[in-house]
């Protein structure tokens, strides 16, 4: 089985940052985690730094969720986990969202990893 990360960027509608962040901790999350093989491996906020390189190009999120599952094929489990949602009527996607930039990608480990789930996290520490 092969592992995978998938990397939820977002951005709130101008001024909704409140709503946004209310709506991501009482309801995505919480529905997120609950969701079959998804671990939910953390939440960020963009910082504002210089660049490293010159030729890098600028950010255009300032939320990055990243969550972590197993998978012999990644199409099907996520067609799984959207077969879900019509039995979580809790669930609905936010309107403060900005829609117009939203990034979704799906990544597949190449070699080995130096994650884990976050129960063994504090092992990874050096």
């Amino acid at each position: 089985m092969a592992k995978y990360v998938l990397l939820a960027m977002t951005n709130p509608i101008p001024g909704r940052d409140a709503e946004f962040n209310d709506w991501y901790d009482n309801v995505a999350y919480p529905t997120y985690k609950s969701l079959p093989g998804l671990v939910p491996l953390g939440r960020f906020k963009a910082v504002d730094v210089p660049k490293m390189f010159p030729f890098q190009m600028d950010n255009q999120f300032q939320y990055l969720s990243i969550y972590y599952f197993e998978a012999d094929d990644p199409a099907a489990f996520m067609d799984r986990l959207k077969e879900t949602f019509p039995d979580r009527p809790e669930y609905s996607f936010s309107e403060d969202i900005d829609q117009s930039r939203f990034f979704e990608p799906i990544y597949v480990a190449v070699g080995d990893i130096n994650f884990a789930p976050l129960d063994r996290y504090e092992a990874l520490k050096r």
